[in-house]
């Protein structure tokens, strides 16, 4: 079934309101602006926030970042 493009776009605005609030608990600001952030992180959460597939994933980070995030996702988190 086919989504219709009002349709599409409130789940986009949806997605990306949730992004951002994660950014903002994650930085503990409501300020983004002042923020110093990982560009591959914000594109990792807009990938996954738009449910995009495995093949619109490499199109979007490219095969090296979407490889590097890859790996990084998957090692053990280090204190």
């Amino acid at each position: 079934m086919l989504q219709t493009a009002s349709a599409q776009r409130f789940q986009v605005v949806g997605s990306l309101t949730r992004i951002r609030q994660e950014w903002q608990d994650a930085a503990g600001t409501p300020s983004l602006i002042e923020v110093d952030g990982n560009m591959g992180m914000l594109l990792a959460d807009l990938i996954n926030g738009l449910d995009l597939g495995t093949n619109e994933q490499v199109q979007v980070l490219g095969e090296d970042l979407y490889q590097e995030l890859k790996d990084f996702l998957k090692s053990p988190v280090q204190n």
